[in-house]
């Protein structure tokens, strides 16, 4: 059972007369393991059987399942303890509201793994995503994150398509003038990395954004795996998307587009991506799709 006063993970051990005996480090005793999943929740009930299945139903397993609990006022939490009561894999911490930033670098300081899956509580992973992003940083130590191909199901604008993304570190900068050329819900990065950047950027929108910036940066490499290895679903009701407008979205985005631009020194020509996110504002909902693939090249193929 977590510790949830202090953050520590805990454990009593039992003397033969099944007596308390003494309270010992749970972190000195058990094996760290290669991956940690994390991932933060702030009122997930109605997502319960997305996320989190498809993390225990994993091929690979060594992994511990890191899951923050941002100060719910429903049964999250209680339906969190529940299931870790069945699955020594989930290490469940309870916060006060920290909001999304401030959660995710919580989760990351009680990480253990080598390597970190970051999975968003109402998405899907599929059964070997762990195991190939696992191997990829394996075998390329000079990455930093990989993300993967995904389907993207947006029930605003009743799309559902597969997201692909460039495959090469070259290829993902210069994207990063685009848009971001991951999916956060799907990437897979060394905590390494993680602690050169200082962690995740404090913003309130696009922090993953900013930190793939820094990270970029300070010289690590970037790659993508071109396989579907989960989903993402884009839901209206979202924290994200009630919080802020679509027009703020888009020039909040625009703006670290700019970023990119500069911190990554990618060419000066290519400041036209986003003015012309500006003017994709005030395109009809049609023709997104239309400006999205034959303009600006989106690589996107229908389910």
């Amino acid at each position: 059972m977590e510790s949830l006063q202090s953050g520590k993970p805990c454990r009593f051990r039992l003397n033969k007369k099944g007596g308390v005996k003494s309270l010992v480090n749970w972190e000195k005793e058990r094996k760290m393991p290669k991956v940690s999943v994390i991932t933060t929740v702030y009122n997930g009930e109605p997502y319960f059987e997305r996320a989190l299945p498809s993390i225990q139903n994993q091929t690979y397993n060594d992994f511990e399942y890191v899951l923050v609990n941002d100060g719910s006022s429903d049964s999250t939490g209680k339906l969190l303890e529940q299931t870790a009561q069945n699955d020594s894999r989930l290490r469940v911490f309870h916060t006060e509201r920290l909001g999304r930033t401030k959660a995710l670098n919580y989760a990351l300081q009680q990480a253990s793994g080598e390597y970190i899956i970051q999975q968003d509580f109402d998405d899907l992973s599929y059964p070997e995503r762990i195991k190939k992003q696992a191997a990829f940083l394996d075998q390329h130590p000079e990455v930093g994150l990989v993300g993967t191909y995904y389907v993207l199901d947006d029930r605003r604008r009743n799309e559902k398509y597969i997201r692909k993304f460039p495959e090469t570190h070259e290829e993902l900068l210069r994207a990063m003038a685009k848009s971001i050329p991951f999916a956060h819900t799907m990437v897979a990065y060394r905590k390494e990395a993680m602690k050169e950047v200082g962690y995740y950027v404090e913003a309130d929108d696009f922090e993953d954004y900013r930190t793939w910036i820094n990270m970029g940066k300070l010289g690590w490499q970037f790659a993508t795996i071109p396989e579907v290895l989960g989903e993402h679903v884009v839901f209206e009701e979202s924290f994200w998307h009630r919080t802020y407008s679509y027009k703020e979205r888009q020039k909040n985005l625009a703006n670290v587009q700019h970023l990119a631009i500069k911190e990554l020194d990618l060419p000066f020509w290519m400041a036209i991506y986003p003015f012309g996110r500006k003017i994709y504002l005030s395109i009809p909902n049609r023709l997104k799709r239309f400006v999205r693939r034959r303009i600006v090249k989106t690589n996107e193929e229908d389910i």
